[in-house]
């Protein structure tokens, strides 16, 4: 009895050397497949985030155009009310113009791109206009009876060079929402 159970234990260390045998020769194939495959989803993966990163840029440049095609317009409302208001010498109107026009001014060069030239240009006669309209402001705030067409004169040509500009902005803007500009 003992041989044949010696026999038997032959038998299955034999098929366990044949298995483990066949397992070794086998993993490094499938090891290597796996490995392709990793590799292949990890380029899949890469491709998708760059593509998500790209319709992403794309939301926020539409974003950002869509706001200034509504905060163009108000520039220039805010404009022809400061003009109004210096016109009938209009203390109280013409301090909460200039305001008007610094806050829509500086929300307008905070969504322009300072890498493009032309835009570069329009945030540096924002720039200029939302300093122009400060200083005008402190003055008419500081000085008892002011003259409010002599104070406000340099906020009111700084805020016209800007008006000036807008409109080829404007137009340019509402082609690239349209879809004209931008390859859609």
């Amino acid at each position: 009895m003992l041989w044949e159970g010696d026999e038997l234990g032959r038998e299955v260390m034999s098929i366990y050397s044949v298995v483990d045998a066949a397992s070794t020769w086998t993993a490094i194939p499938f090891a290597a497949i796996g490995f392709g495959i990793t590799i292949y989803q990890t380029y899949k993966a890469k491709g998708a985030a760059e593509s998500a990163q790209a319709a992403a840029e794309n939301v926020r440049e539409s974003i950002s155009t869509a706001s200034l095609l509504v905060l163009l317009p108000q520039l220039h409302r805010a404009e022809e009310q400061l003009e109004r208001s210096v016109r009938d010498r209009s203390l109280d109107l013409t301090i909460s113009w200039l305001s008007t026009w610094r806050w829509q001014a500086g929300q307008v060069r905070g969504l322009l791109d300072e890498t493009d030239p032309p835009q570069r240009e329009m945030v540096i006669s924002l720039q200029a206009s939302i300093a122009a309209a400060l200083s005008a402001k402190s003055k008419l705030i500081e000085v008892d009876s002011p003259d409010i067409v002599a104070v406000t004169k340099a906020a009111r040509q700084s805020v016209g060079k800007v008006i000036s500009g807008l409109g080829a902005m404007t137009s340019a803007l509402g082609m690239q929402a349209g879809g004209i500009g931008n390859g859609s």
